[in-house]
């Protein structure tokens, strides 16, 4: 995809691959300060652009061999400075040439770095590892490199709008990995009800009732509060463990050098690493242990106290160490830390009172006395606060029962259609709290059940159904007749199981089957005119719908009726329909035909197809042509005190009822006849081959038109007869007179 700036990362690596270097030139010259950057946190200065080039000849190699990345060209070739340098370290600084590139993507098998396979084996890295290449592009740019949308926006072909877009939905990918890495080795409902919601719960996204249940649970389970602990470093520390994850430990180095963001603990960390890699190689391994160590856990309690600044416990670690008695157990905290309260409190008291006081002092303690602190901790009022558990309660897909017969209240028995669900219940293991499901539905369903199904006993009357076996209840069916009607809330039904204190609930709608209804729409005359045919479209109102749409076909003698978007409509002429704006209660639509002209009764038919949800009706009409009006026309003579030229026949040519309207005149004449043009305001006149024919028309009729006439001969016959057809919208008339009318009278 182009854009702007030019092609992006993928579209080059491919051209590159099918022998284009100078697309290569392009990568190389958005990269390339990148990967000195890496190079300079891994040797000296001077020796920074040997080894990014050396890094960058090798990914071409990968490239034109078919390997190397798709999309995340900085990525991989920062992690290909690193592995070429671990690879000079291991020869001893010596360059080996090598034609397999393959040894480069994969690490050395003779150089082990504890820390980075820490990070490599942790859920985080292992949840961006699965994650699609698309979105670790966008979070390394985003997350690890800071740069803004703007930057990343041509190295991924996107707008910069779309790469905000596409980094949001990576950071939601990778928490709902993340979470996937710890669900299969959860233990227990309560943990997998709050593990699941651990992601929510970080972005504060659960309702009061939910964050309250996962403040209880955290507060009693060190394990679920270990993976919250670590999920809030995804949330907020992701460079801290992306880049040690795929760069080494000198991925810090480079993270401080790329920005100034927290320059001064980071900065401090990254220049203990560059200190340390200067002597050997496995003292840089076990310095570099140290800093992301450090690193991670000063950024995990910045995220959890959102405080930049590092806490004093943490910030100063190398004083702690020497004042420890050599003999005493050792205070480092475990991996996993159950709690966050700071770990440095206990090595000072526990080696000088715990020995002396204890032993002198306990010879004569009476037994009753002992048991009585363990037996009284353990028995606090058992808690009764609910806990949703989603993965109680499932409602599967129906299935078409077919025409089953039902029994409703009353005996009343019959056939129906009917739809069978399946409701599954997973209980705890070795639940023994009852487990009840409660069956709620619309006015247009009714009870669901006929007697007990097997391992459970129903009440109808309570709505209720109770399990026979808390422990493995059997899948419990039921069967809905297939609704021929009403709203969706009349056609959902609901189910609520509760077990203890776990309760969950799920609902599903039954669709209607679609049904015609000849009272749902009515075509109504409108205002009488002899020109227009005015409809009126209306709509019977309903609850049970959610839209209606009236699609209007019509003959070709007819035009689309509808005028802009009447109230409470919007139509399109273009596809020739007309949705409500107003479903339940849809407003009368004024559709509006000329009268059409005179041909089959097919161009004359207009069809009104009305949908309203799931109920349906289709109207038609044919529409009359133009018809005959004989008081439409007159041929005026006028008299000789009106006569505007008494050298000539003159002829008015009067139109009744037709003000305001368009007029049609057709005027034939016999040969003995000559047309002399007159002055006719707002006519307009086109005169046909036929030298004795002419068709004159007006859009706003408002007088009569004046016809003059010069008779050569006098006579009765056709030669001496004028004929006019004249049309008003639909309305017709012919009519005729002869000039002169005899030889004595004009």
């Amino acid at each position: 995809m182009e854009t702007p700036e030019g092609p992006s990362d993928a579209e080059l690596i491919a051209r590159v691959r099918n022998g284009d270097l100078e697309a290569y030139g392009a990568l190389f010259g958005r990269h390339h300060h990148a990967a000195e950057r890496m190079a300079r946190q891994l040797v000296p200065a001077n020796d920074a652009d040997d080894l990014a080039s050396d890094a960058f000849a090798k990914v071409l190699d990968a490239l034109r061999s078919g390997g190397g990345p798709d999309i995340s060209f900085r990525a991989y070739l920062l992690t290909t400075v690193r592995r070429v340098h671990i690879d000079r370290i291991r020869s001893g600084r010596k360059v080996q040439a090598t034609d397999d590139i393959a040894a480069y993507e994969r690490e050395p098998e003779t150089f082990d770095d504890p820390t980075v396979t820490g990070f490599e084996s942790g859920a985080a890295a292992k949840a961006f590892a699965s994650l699609p290449e698309r979105w670790q592009a966008v979070l390394w740019h985003t997350e690890v490199e800071g740069e803004k949308p703007a930057a990343i926006a041509p190295l991924l072909g996107l707008t910069a709008n779309g790469v905000s877009a596409l980094a949001y939905r990576a950071r939601e990918g990778l928490r709902q990995a993340y979470l996937q890495q710890h669900l299969a080795d959860v233990a227990g409902d309560r943990c997998r009800w709050t593990t699941e919601r651990l992601g929510a719960y970080v972005r504060g996204g659960l309702t009061k009732r939910e964050n309250r249940n996962v403040r209880e649970h955290l507060d009693d389970c060190a394990k679920c509060t270990a993976v919250y602990l670590e999920l809030v470093e995804v949330n907020s520390a992701l460079p801290a463990l992306l880049a040690p994850a795929l760069l080494g430990t000198a991925g810090l180095g480079y993270l401080a050098a790329a920005s100034g963001a927290k320059v001064g603990f980071v900065g401090f960390l990254a220049t203990g690493w560059k200190k340390a890699t200067e002597n050997s190689t496995r003292t840089a391994v076990g310095a570099g242990a140290v800093v992301v160590v450090a690193v991670a856990a000063v950024l995990a309690a910045m995220a959890l106290t959102g405080n930049d600044t590092p806490p004093a416990a943490i910030s100063n670690p190398p004083s702690q160490q020497p004042t420890q008695p050599p003999g005493t157990a050792p205070t480092v905290p475990p991996a996993t830390p159950p709690s966050v309260k700071p770990p440095t409190a206990k090595p000072t008291t526990a080696p000088t009172t715990a020995p002396p006081t204890t032993a002198p002092t306990s010879p004569e303690p009476t037994p009753g006395v002992t048991p009585t602190p363990p037996g009284t901790t353990p028995t606090p009022p058992l808690p009764t606060t609910p806990i949703l558990d989603e993965g109680l309660l499932t409602i599967s897909a129906p299935r078409s029962g077919g025409s089953t017969p039902t029994t409703r209240a009353g005996g009343v028995q019959g056939q129906a259609a009917s739809e069978q669900w399946i409701i599954t219940i997973t209980a705890p293991a070795q639940n023994a709290n009852p487990i009840v499901v409660g069956l709620k539905y619309g006015s247009a369903l009714h009870w669901p059940l006929n007697g007990d199904p097997r391992g459970w006993t129903c009440n109808q009357a309570a709505g209720t159904c109770t399990a026979d076996n808390s422990s493995a209840p059997q899948p419990l069916p039921v069967s809905f007749d297939t609704p021929t009607g009403g709203s969706a809330a009349d056609r959902t039904f609901t189910v609520s199981a509760k077990t203890g204190r776990l309760y969950d609930d799920d609902s599903a709608t039954l669709t209607a089957p679609p049904r015609t209804d000849e009272n749902l729409l009515k075509i109504v005359d409108g205002t009488a005119d002899p020109d227009v045919h005015h409809r009126i479209l209306t709509v019977a109102p309903g609850t049970d719908r959610t839209s209606v749409t009236l699609k209007l076909s019509y003959g070709s003698s007819l035009q689309w009726p509808v005028t802009g978007n009447p109230a409470g409509w919007k139509c399109s002429a273009s596809t020739k329909t007309c949705t409500s704006l107003t479903p339940a209660k849809p407003a009368p639509l004024p559709a509006n035909f000329d009268v059409p002209e005179d041909s089959s009764a097919a161009a004359r038919t207009f069809t009104v197809a009305a949908t309203a949800g799931l109920v349906s009706d289709t109207d038609s009409e044919v529409l009359p042509g133009i018809r005959p009006d004989e008081s439409l026309l007159q041929i005026v003579t006028p008299s000789p005190s009106t006569d505007p030229n008494p050298f000539l026949y003159n002829r008015f040519l009067k139109l009744n009822g037709a003000t305001n309207r368009r007029v049609t005149l057709d005027i034939t004449w016999g040969r003995s006849l000559q047309f002399v043009p007159a002055l006719n305001v707002g006519w307009t006149c086109s005169r046909s081959s036929d030298i004795n024919s002419m068709t004159c028309w007006t859009d706003n009729y408002r007088k009569s038109f004046n016809s003059q006439w010069a008779a050569w001969l006098p006579g009765t016959g056709s030669s001496n007869t004028i004929t006019v057809h004249a049309q008003v919208g639909g309305r017709k008339d012919t009519d005729s007179v002869k000039i002169p009318p005899s030889t004595t009278r004009r």
